[in-house]
């Protein structure tokens, strides 16, 4: 018991995750099955995420009575975090929340793209652009024409 009290943080985690894998694994039993429906259902995925969670929960809990738990958050040697690319990435987050509804989906997401991009250290904006749009354009004609679910409307979408 006394290595488990010497490292909190590892049991504050291994905690954590057994009481989210609970949660989960309660939750899934809660979900309505009608009758008819096979062994695998509504509930499998879920429980089956529940069960992994609890059973990662205990390795970690495991692991916090074992040998000393070094990682990066508790090595003083580790550089701090760097704000900037952080920033960058959650202004792209936020300009996709405020243009995906009126400028599109394709739009909002070659930008987001295009931050992130920049974010991880990318140089050239254009090709950051250029890549963003090609993915965004083929996630959406995989929707809307292959799955058959429309994602939204904007400027491009609309010539769809």
């Amino acid at each position: 018991m006394k290595a488990l009290t010497a490292r909190p943080q590892l049991v504050t985690v291994s905690l954590i995750v057994l009481a989210v894998g609970a949660a989960v694994s309660w939750i899934a039993t809660t979900i309505p099955v009608g009758s008819g429906v096979a062994v695998i259902g509504p509930r499998s995925f879920p429980l089956a995420v529940g069960l992994l969670l609890i059973s990662c929960g205990l390795l970690l809990l495991l692991e916090a009575s074992r040998a000393p738990w070094d990682c990066e958050a508790t090595n003083a040697a580790t550089p701090k975090l760097d704000l900037v690319p952080l920033g960058i990435l959650a202004c792209g987050m936020i300009v996709n929340v405020l243009l995906i509804k009126s400028a599109g989906f394709i739009l909002a997401s070659t930008l987001m793209f295009a931050f992130t991009a920049k974010a991880f250290g990318a140089r050239r904006l254009w090709l950051s652009l250029l890549i963003g749009f090609v993915l965004a354009l083929a996630t959406y004609y995989g929707f809307a024409r292959m799955l058959d679910l429309r994602i939204g409307g904007g400027f491009i979408e609309d010539l769809f």
